[in-house]
């Protein structure tokens, strides 16, 4: 995420290999992946979870940690925890718009106002703190047309479900052809997200749930 004096990002994430899989099943039926993850979202009262994020866009790449906290219907705390920008935070409850602060020197904060959208509080690839959230994952992964398939995949050592989604339209979905969704298979909820272009990665987030309520 951005910041009007700088990115709002953090320490870059060790490598991307920490996170290759490697598939153990065929294709299952899909919509009882998601219906799964929707059932255990429906669960839930809020969370707390600290979030990796790697993005790239032309040239340019982000990386970031965030300690991010959800309670419904729509309250989101996010904590920038590393990076040039750290100890920034993005405050959202629901509406257009979000609260960004940051404390300076001898203590005093400031903060100001933005659009939910605007480049400040959103990722490279233009990702808002209300797109991190596992409500709205389910309801991207929910809408966004294309063609579905889910598997069983190792992630770590623990087999995962691995949601895939084939874009029908990029130009509707920034530009990315393919998404995929990885689903635990205790919790049923989000431990990663990839999007690619073609064969390349360009959005990477991962997510490591503290608290559940």
């Amino acid at each position: 995420m951005t910041g009007s004096v700088s990115r709002i990002g953090a320490a870059a994430i060790s490598t991307l290999t920490l996170f290759a899989l490697s598939f153990a099943s065929a294709p299952a039926a899909t919509g009882s992946a998601l219906d799964q993850f929707a059932k255990a979202w429906s669960g839930l009262h809020g969370y707390n979870a600290t979030i990796q994020l790697y993005e790239l866009k032309g040239g340019s790449n982000e990386h970031a940690v965030f300690a991010y906290s959800y309670t419904k219907p729509a309250t989101v705390t996010m904590h920038v925890n590393q990076g040039p920008n750290a100890g920034a935070t993005v405050k959202w409850t629901g509406g257009p718009s979000v609260y960004a602060s940051k404390s300076g020197a001898f203590g005093i904060t400031m903060g100001k106002n933005v659009s939910l959208n605007d480049p400040m509080v959103s990722s490279l690839r233009g990702y808002s703190v209300s797109d991190l959230s596992f409500a709205g994952i389910l309801a991207h992964a929910q809408q966004t047309g294309g063609t579905l398939s889910s598997g069983a995949t190792k992630m770590d050592g623990a087999l995962v479900t691995a949601v895939t989604l084939n874009v029908a339209n990029p130009a509707q979905d920034n530009g990315m052809t393919r998404e995929v969704l990885y689903l635990s298979q205790s919790t049923q909820l989000p431990l990663r997200i990839d999007g690619f272009m073609g064969n390349q990665l360009v959005r990477m987030y991962r997510f490591g749930i503290t608290k559940s309520w």
